[in-house]
């Protein structure tokens, strides 16, 4: 009789051991199909909203989704798991009609059948980016790095409408935003050294945290001194550092170096392209106590391997005038000291757009040196996958760089053009951010636009 209860004992136990496995294993299929099946409510929103950068007319409400000022939701349901599990997602979007970050929330809930019954639940958290080259402020392959007590980075949007018969808006601290962004993919512990800057928005490595000093931060305004809003802060950042080829075209040939004041285009020399555009080449720009002068929409080709631009002391300056706009292809170094970049005015409210003065480093390996300082302010869009890029200057510095690495010296305020992220066409999203919500604290931020 006991050796009977013992083996009846034992038969119990291991009926109950194989339920558990069999539970366990049944919850842990689900909780698979639950993470699946946020990532579908994801998917659906990211279409929905790339499908309305690609064509303006898309109606968001005309697809299923309650619209409320700059939030869309919706719910789907009816999904089978089968053996009596059944699921639903809902999906919400903020910024939904376009913006430097929109973020999406995707919850999932998958109700278990049979004996099991119960829920399982998965609440994703993404951010998304145009897949513009500058849809960020600082990128850099390698490293960024701030120097001086006083720097800082924020943004503002110079073109929120994005009609180009409608004036520019310049920066000033009443339309600054806290959208300022800072990117490494690099995993060293010094990606994004923040030191003593204040980087009014987000800051991403591909690895390690930014490293920031007793005065430095990073967060929304309001941050506390020597801080990180960890809110703010991620380390799985990745970007394209594509290489740049000089534009197909028809060019207007200089004679060798531009060494002397001169404004570019040359009246009954240069002649304009179909697009509006006129296409001149040039060996480089190397002078000192001189001026080249932009006068209209010219796209400037430099060949030289070794210096593409030279501006020296004194008195040497690149002007570009209101209503005019340079781009620069070229390999070699580049180099503006003297007086000089001056896109348009001297101070951040009378200098033209960013985009309106561009470099691009065609340079496809080794490294392209580029330092440049502005004239009062620096207003320009830095591309170049081989660039080691100095910014210098105490002044204002308007714009976007990306480069192999960034150093930023002095008390330089940094403001990203959030505009920049629509450059070059209707470029779609894509996801810069991708968090799981696991704790009761992070989905209460969501609970109310997801419970409905």
């Amino acid at each position: 009789m006991i050796l009977c209860a013992v083996i009846g004992v034992s038969i119990v136990s291991y009926l109950g051991l194989g339920r558990t496995t069999m539970e366990i294993s049944n919850r842990a299929l689900y909780n698979n199909g639950a993470m699946n099946l946020a990532e579908n409510g994801l998917e659906q929103a990211v279409y929905a909203v790339n499908k309305a950068v690609a064509d303006p007319s898309y109606n968001w409400s005309s697809h299923g989704w309650t619209t409320s000022g700059d939030e869309a939701r919706q719910r789907w349901t009816g999904y089978s798991f089968g053996q009596g599990a059944t699921g639903e997602v809902r999906a919400y979007v903020e910024e939904y009609t376009g913006g430097v970050a929109p973020k999406i929330v995707s919850r999932s809930i998958v109700t278990l059948g049979g004996s099991s019954a119960g829920t399982l639940e998965k609440w994703i958290e993404v951010r998304l980016r145009k897949t513009s080259r500058f849809a960020n402020g600082l990128v850099a392959r390698d490293s960024i790095s701030f120097s001086g007590t006083n720097a800082s980075v924020d943004s503002w949007n110079s073109d929120p409408d994005r009609d180009p018969a409608t004036a520019a808006i310049p920066y000033s601290a009443a339309v600054r935003n806290d959208n300022g962004t800072v990117g490494s993919i690099s995993v060293s512990v010094n990606a994004v050294a923040v030191n003593n800057a204040d980087i009014w928005g987000y800051a991403s490595t591909g690895g390690a945290l930014p490293s920031v000093g007793s005065n430095g931060t990073v967060g929304p305004f309001g941050t506390a001194t020597g801080t990180m809003d960890m809110s703010h802060v991620s380390t799985d950042f990745s970007a394209s550092f594509d290489a740049v080829t000089f534009p197909t075209a028809t060019y207007s040939n200089y004679g060798g170096a531009i060494t002397t004041t001169i404004s570019l285009p040359r009246g009954g020399i240069d002649t304009m392209a179909a697009d509006g555009y006129y296409y001149i080449e040039a060996d480089s720009v190397n002078f000192t106590n001189e001026t080249l002068t932009i006068t209209a929409k010219v796209i400037l080709k430099l060949t030289n391997a070794l210096t593409a631009i030279d501006i020296g002391g004194g008195s040497g300056a690149l002007n570009i005038n209101t209503g005019a706009e340079l781009q620069v292809y070229g390999a070699g170094d580049i180099k503006i000291a003297g007086q000089g970049l001056l896109n348009g005015g001297t101070t951040a409210a009378t200098a033209n757009q960013p985009a309106k003065c561009q470099f691009y480093g065609t340079k496809t390996s080794g490294t392209q040196d580029i330092q440049i300082a502005g004239n009062g302010v620096l207003s320009a869009l830095v591309y170049a996958p081989q660039g080691s890029v100095k910014i210098n200057g105490n002044g204002d510095v308007c714009g976007s760089v990306v480069a192999n690495s960034i150093t930023c010296t002095g008390n330089a305020a940094f403001h990203y053009d959030e505009s920049l992220a629509n450059f070059g066409g209707n470029n779609p999203y894509r996801v810069s951010r991708w968090t799981e919500l696991t704790t009761a604290a992070d989905r209460a931020r969501f609970s109310s636009k997801l419970s409905w």
